[in-house]
This record gives structure tokens, sequence and C-alpha cells, in this order.
């Protein structure tokens, strides 16, 4: 179900913003859906694999766990995780 009542406030407040703070807006928005979505990716890499992503990037890089494909992957993914800044922190 979708709540009409706050979508539609949101819009009003979105539309009291100054050009600038929509543009923030906008992107820290889209920072939040690509951190989602390669969280998203870390989680299926964890699950497949029985090992957390911080424990499995301190193996990684130790050079414990070899260079497989997913491994690199998942590493790679990891490191972008760490660049993105979380806006709900």
């Amino acid at each position: 179900m979708v709540n009409t009542q706050l979508i539609d406030g949101l819009v009003q407040t979105l539309l009291a913003l100054s050009v600038k703070e929509q543009e923030v807006l906008f992107q820290r928005l889209e920072q939040a859906k690509t951190r989602h979505t390669i969280q998203d990716k870390l989680h299926q890499y964890e699950a497949q694999y029985g090992l957390s992503s911080q424990d499995f990037y301190a193996q990684f890089m130790s050079g414990s766990l070899g260079d497989a494909e997913d491994y690199i992957e998942w590493a790679g993914f990891y490191e972008m995780l760490q660049l993105i800044p979380d806006i709900a922190a």
C-alpha cells in the first residue's frame, strides 16, 4: 500500500528546497540506492560462502583465499561500499 499523504508531504518539502538543496538531496538518494544495491550483492556472497564480508575481506587481503573470480568481485564490492557515505549513520 502506498502512503500518498506521506508522498504528497515529501513533494511539498522538495518543492520548498532551493535548486542546490535539491541537487544534494538527489545525490544522496543516488548514493543510498547504490549502497543498497552493493549491500544486496554482498549479502548474496555472504549467504553463498557462509562468511561475513568483513571476515572474507580480511582473509582475502591476507592471501589465504586465493584469486577466484568470485573473491575478486566480492572484494571489489566490499571496497566500493567503503567509499560510499552511509547517510543513515
